[in-house]
């Protein structure tokens, strides 16, 4: 797997990461999709923020083409866009997506990580604050990302 390194202007390391499979987008939407609908339905912001993100780091992330000649920004918000039309549940989003990332543990370096933590906290602070559930929720992700580096 290719790993790739941006330097900024002072040719310092701005960000390092690896080429991801079409899976790995895929199955983070189940992460995004897991925080978004924790408290029962998916708000349109939260969709917006998401796609935000999509723009913001992911994408920036995928230098790889996939089937359909898509990236893997385009492959999450479609997946996560399946998942509320099929009505899934958080619980089994978040076990889809706990089930690849420990069968998968390599594309979940550092930055990866934080760029994960980073989109849950957005998608979950959309609505007014972030709640009880989402909190748990945000902490029990950080966990398990901690534990599978």
């Amino acid at each position: 797997m290719p790993t790739h390194i941006e330097y900024n202007d002072a040719n310092q390391k701005k960000s390092i990461h690896m080429s991801k499979p079409e899976a790995f987008y895929e199955k983070i939407a189940y992460l995004f999709y897991a925080v978004a609908k924790i408290d029962g339905n998916v708000a349109l912001s939260e969709f917006n923020k998401l796609h935000e993100e999509i723009e913001k780091i992911w994408r920036k992330t995928d230098d790889e083409k996939h089937e359909f000649d898509t990236d893997g920004g385009i492959e999450t918000e479609a997946i996560f866009e399946w998942l509320d039309e099929e009505g899934y549940s958080s619980e089994d989003a978040l076990n889809e997506f706990k089930e690849y990332a420990l069968e998968h543990a390599a594309h979940f370096d550092r930055l990866t990580h934080e760029n994960i933590m980073h989109t849950c906290r957005e998608i979950a602070s959309q609505i007014r604050k972030i709640n009880h559930a989402e909190s748990n929720l945000l902490h029990d992700i950080e966990i398990f990302l901690k534990k599978i580096k």
